[in-house]
């Protein structure tokens, strides 16, 4: 199994937003939104155990493995994993996949924060996404203080950490976090993630752009917009 961790060297993190009311709701409370894995968009994202949907699986087959040899209730299982969930950032702000995908083909905007802590009891650091190719291995215990603390948390926010290398592209860093399993995600508040600037689509609308021109001000920070290069295939920004 190639394992391959996306660079976390750089000293901003970013976000992108489709253009919705949730998205500023989002802003203006300075908090980000966890997802359970079942709403995640990638097909192969852990998916559920039950009958008839990813049953034959093999990462899932693998992932069960794993949580039998740590002496978790085989009828547990999902229960168990319906306890985490995360939220996705990106090293790029200028990726056009992203923009095409997560900010409705240029319509929205992305955020860049400087890399902090979330205040939450069950706080995870910042993790990098590891990109595989099909050739899956058994699953083994880590010691990597990036994914967690505790041994068996450690190694599924790894897991939940784990796609395949078609999604490369994205660059993704992951918080995964443990949380009640009744629900169907969680907010959590920025922490001291600090918003250095916002970067908005070249096709938001004019009702969008003023709200978050208008949000920027009072936050003070900078927004930029998206613009085409001159030169070759690839996105620039400009200072509005």
């Amino acid at each position: 199994m190639v394992m391959e961790e996306t660079s976390n060297t750089n000293t901003l993190i970013y976000k992108y937003y489709s253009p919705s009311e949730y998205s500023l709701d989002a802003l203006i409370n300075h908090y980000f939104w966890f997802s359970k894995r079942e709403f995640l968009n990638d097909p192969f994202e852990l998916g559920h155990f039950k009958k008839g949907r990813n049953v034959l699986s093999f990462y899932n087959f693998l992932v069960r493995s794993y949580l039998e040899s740590q002496n978790i209730d085989k009828n547990m299982i999902e229960q168990f994993l319906k306890e985490y969930a995360s939220c996705s950032f990106t090293n790029s702000e200028l990726n056009k996949q992203m923009w095409a995908y997560y900010a409705k083909d240029y319509s929205g905007w992305c955020l860049a924060f400087q890399r902090g802590k979330m205040k939450t009891n069950n706080e995870c650091p910042l993790a990098p996404a590891i990109y595989v190719d099909d050739q899956l291995q058994p699953i083994q215990p880590i010691d990597d203080a990036k994914y967690g603390t505790d041994s068996i948390g450690r190694t599924l926010r790894k897991i939940l950490c784990t796609k395949h290398e078609s999604w490369r592209h994205e660059e993704e860093e992951r918080m995964v976090i443990k949380m009640k399993s009744a629900t169907y995600g969680a907010k959590r508040s920025w922490g001291t993630y600090q918003l250095d600037h916002i970067v908005i689509g070249n096709k938001i609308n004019d009702a969008f752009k003023g709200i978050i021109l208008t949000i920027a001000r009072k936050m003070n920070v900078p927004v930029f917009m998206i613009d085409i290069s001159r030169h070759d295939f690839q996105l620039d920004k400009v200072l509005i």
